[in-house]
C-alpha cells in the first residue's frame, strides 16, 4: 500500500499541474479579444472617425449651401437629429439667411476646434469681457465684428437650430448691451412699440437686471 501510495502522488500532483496550465490557457484564451473582435472594434472606430470627418452642407433659406464637416456641424441639435435620421449629407436650414448661416457655420468651425467654457451661473464677472475670457469669442460677438441686427439674428438662429453655446454668448452679449439703459433705450434697441407706463413699471419689476442702475 506504501508503493502505491508514493507513486499515486507525483501522478496527482502532475494532474493538478495540468489541469492550471489548462486553466491559464482557457483564462489567456477568454480575457483577450480575438483576431475577428479586434478586426470589428477597430472598424467600428474607423467608420465613426470617417462618418464625424465626412462633409455635410448646410443649405439657408436663400439656397446659399456652406460646406461642414459632420461632427462640427452636430453641435447643432437640428442638424444632428437631421443626419441621424437619414443617409441625407444636405441639411436645409429654413428659417436663416445666407449671411447669418455663414456666422454660425464660422462658430460652429471654431467650435471643433476651441470648445467654449460654459457661462454658468450666477455669472464669473460684472462685464462682458471677464465672463467670456477666450478672446476668439469676444471678437465673434464685438460691435466691431458684427452688427445689432446680426447679432440678434445669431441669438434666433441659434435658438432654432439649438446651438447651445451660441445662444449662451448671444444672450451674455444682449444682457450686457441692455444692462443700465433707459427704457427708451431699451426699446430702440430691442425695436419695440413703446411701452405704456403700467408696461414699463412690470418690466421694471421682472427683469430688475435691466434697469438696475437706472
Amino acid at each position: 500500500h506504501s508503493t502505491m501510495d508514493e507513486d499515486q502522488t507525483p501522478y496527482t500532483t502532475q494532474q493538478q499541474q495540468t489541469a492550471k496550465h489548462d486553466e491559464s490557457e482557457s483564462f489567456i484564451h477568454n480575457t483577450n479579444p480575438s483576431a475577428t473582435e479586434t478586426t470589428t472594434i477597430n472598424n467600428k472606430h474607423s467608420t465613426m472617425d470617417e462618418d464625424e470627418n465626412r462633409v455635410v452642407k448646410l443649405m439657408s433659406k436663400d439656397g446659399k449651401d456652406f460646406e461642414i464637416t459632420a461632427k462640427a456641424a452636430q453641435l447643432s441639435v437640428l442638424v444632428k437629429d437631421t443626419l441621424e435620421e437619414s443617409e441625407k449629407t444636405e441639411v436645409e436650414i429654413m428659417r436663416v439667411d445666407s449671411k447669418c448661416l455663414e456666422k454660425v457655420v464660422e462658430f460652429l468651425k471654431h467650435y471643433a476646434e476651441e470648445e467654449m467654457r460654459e457661462i454658468g451661473t450666477p455669472l464669473r464677472g460684472s462685464t462682458f469681457i471677464e465672463i467670456m475670457d477666450q478672446k476668439w469669442y469676444q471678437e465673434f460677438v464685438s460691435d466691431d465684428s458684427i452688427s445689432r441686427e446680426m447679432l440678434f439674428e445669431l441669438l434666433t438662429a441659434a435658438n432654432y437650430m439649438g446651438i447651445k453655446p451660441l445662444l449662451d454668448l448671444a444672450c451674455l452679449k444682449i444682457t450686457f448691451q441692455l444692462t443700465g439703459k433707459s427704457a427708451d433705450e431699451i426699446r430702440g434697441i430691442l425695436n419695440l412699440p413703446e411701452m405704456t407706463e403700467e408696461e414699463e413699471r412690470r418690466a421694471r419689476e421682472e427683469h430688475k437686471w435691466i434697469f438696475e442702475d437706472n
